[in-house]
């Protein structure tokens, strides 16, 4: 059934964080670019915003280019776990933490939200999931996962990682030096997760998110990714899909936040500032971003770092990727 003057809208993001590297700029704008279309073509052919978002998400996962699924960065001691979660304004909700075998975790969470009665499901136990039901496992890292782990994890021991949140890992890891520090020597500004939000013909709102968390995280660490009102959220009045480090984003809440604001009247794009508002009160700059869609098709951007890698397309509109843009905060 289609609801009348509902406009598609779907929006991508490939993360927040700095984008200097145009070697790795280049090529995941190129991901998002073929994401975002490919997404594009199953909202117009299916008219589902929960297939698009999860086809977008599992698009992005299987790049390597992006800190998601393939490509997901490496923790302190060069392991991987992976987080990933959805929902929709039909109340469709579903979510995976830690999981270390599953190439896809945004087709797992959509398993334990269409076939469980649970919400989120972590570790071992969620990977067997994924086996009993056929997805396909994780191979291990590309080449350049596992290079931009040595270098973040040189710079770290060095002391060159100058950012608050890496300074007190390596306080930590100073302060085990039997442990963490041996291992690691034995052995970034990097907050690349992934999410989309779509709007479908018949009004659905959906979003999903999928990430790898933080490189050089502590073993064990879950962050804002599977957490709903942090990492994603969906209501009959907004969508939202976050970014950035998931220690500030579980902090703030987000697109929780943003969804009380529009559901209570307020205008979305004052909504948007005053999220950032108590965004950069809270936990300062440099922390975070979000991409989102509203019910009535209009879709939007803020965040708070140098950079957010963002794709998306509208009925009657091209195509906008790009990693640098005019203004932060933003109501297309």
């Amino acid at each position: 059934m289609m609801v009348k003057d509902v406009v598609k809208a779907l929006i991508l993001h490939g993360g927040a964080g700095s984008w200097r590297d145009e070697s790795i700029r280049v090529k995941a704008e190129k991901v998002v670019e073929e994401c975002t279309r490919r997404a594009w073509r199953i909202l117009g052919e299916s008219n589902n915003a929960l297939n698009t978002v999860v086809e977008a998400v599992r698009c992005m996962e299987d790049s390597g280019i992006l800190n998601a699924g393939y490509g997901s960065t490496l923790d302190l001691l060069g392991g991987r776990s992976l987080d990933a979660g959805l929902m929709t304004s039909t109340g469709l909700l579903g979510a995976v933490a830690a999981v270390k075998a599953t190439r896809n975790p945004i087709l797992l969470a959509r398993i334990v939200a269409e076939e469980t009665p649970h919400v989120l499901l972590a570790g071992g136990s969620a990977d067997e999931l994924a086996v009993l039901k056929g997805l396909p496992p994780l191979p291990p890292p590309p080449p350049h996962v596992v290079e931009r782990y040595v270098q973040a994890a040189r710079k770290l021991l060095g002391g060159d990682l100058k950012q608050e949140y890496y300074m007190k890992i390596r306080e930590f890891v100073y302060r085990h030096d039997n442990s963490y520090y041996t291992m690691l020597k034995e052995l970034v500004n990097v907050y690349d997760t992934v999410g989309a939000v779509a709007l479908d013909e018949k009004g659905v709102l959906a979003a999903a998110t999928s990430t790898g968390g933080v490189i050089l995280k502590l073993p064990g660490r879950v962050g804002d990714t599977p957490i709903p009102g942090a990492g994603f959220y969906a209501s009959s009045s907004t969508a939202c899909s976050a970014t950035g480090i998931g220690e500030y984003i579980i902090r703030v809440m987000p697109c929780l936040r943003l969804d009380i604001e529009v559901s209570g009247g307020m205008d979305l794009e004052e909504a948007l500032g005053k999220i950032m508002y108590y965004t950069e009160k809270t936990v300062g700059q440099d922390a975070l971003g979000f991409i989102g869609v509203s019910r009535d098709g209009r879709i939007f951007y803020a965040y708070n770092t140098d950079g957010m890698l963002i794709g998306y397309m509208r009925d009657g509109e091209e195509i906008y990727v790009a990693s640098q843009h005019p203004v932060k905060v933003k109501v297309v």
